[in-house]
């Protein structure tokens, strides 16, 4: 290109995520989880001249940010990269807590409000979809998505759901417009009636425990 060699690389950094050529985002885990232990570590050494809202600012401020950055483009990701990003929150929520490593840490994490990795990945991409139904997202996003009543003259029960497109192979229905248009479409008709504001839509998704 213009005279120069391009060299094909197995990732690629663009706006903070790493893309690698399988789509599998391993990189990016693995670089996030890295960073994410790092400030972790040090954020351990000084804890006890912290107070619990100090500490809660500094995870939330340098770690959360990192770790869910993104997260609708990555979160199709393995179950094994989800458990490395949750042994983070995991770490974080012990040190908020005061408790020791092998402590058990579920309700924990259930006293500080935090959702687990599986669910805050299913919360921001619930969010998202609701951004995009409702025009509040670029329109690059919100045009991958229509209802069934707009492709078909037919009125059904169905006719509020999103149309699933046609993805043949796993790759495809890895999609940030197919599996979110699945999510869309399985969630209670409650929740799907909601235009606005948006915060009242997260409060009940989340105040429903509608995540997986």
């Amino acid at each position: 290109l213009l005279g120069k060699e391009i060299e094909a690389v197995d990732a690629a950094k663009d706006l903070g995520v790493f893309i690698d050529n399988d789509l599998n985002y391993n990189e990016h885990i693995t670089k996030t989880v890295s960073n994410c232990f790092l400030k972790l570590n040090r954020i351990n050494r000084m804890k006890h001249l912290l107070d619990k809202k100090t500490l809660l600012l500094l995870i939330n401020s340098f770690i959360f940010s990192k770790l869910f950055y993104c997260s609708t483009v990555w979160s199709n990701t393995t179950k094994a990269n989800k458990q490395k990003l949750q042994l983070v929150q995991n770490y974080a929520g012990r040190l908020v807590l005061g408790l020791r490593k092998y402590d058990h840490i579920s309700k924990g994490l259930k006293s500080l409000n935090w959702l687990n990795v599986e669910d805050k990945l299913f919360f921001n991409d619930a969010v998202m979809l609701h951004k995009c139904i409702n025009n509040k997202s670029p329109s690059y996003l919100s045009q991958k998505f229509k209802r069934r009543s707009e492709i078909q003259n037919r009125i059904t029960r169905q006719s509020q759901d999103l149309n699933i497109p046609k993805c043949r192979l796993a790759t495809g229905q890895r999609s940030f417009a197919y599996r979110g248009t699945k999510l869309w479409n399985d969630l209670p008709k409650d929740l799907k009636c909601i235009n606005e504001p948006m915060t009242k839509f997260a409060y009940r998704l989340t105040l429903g425990n509608y995540m997986n």
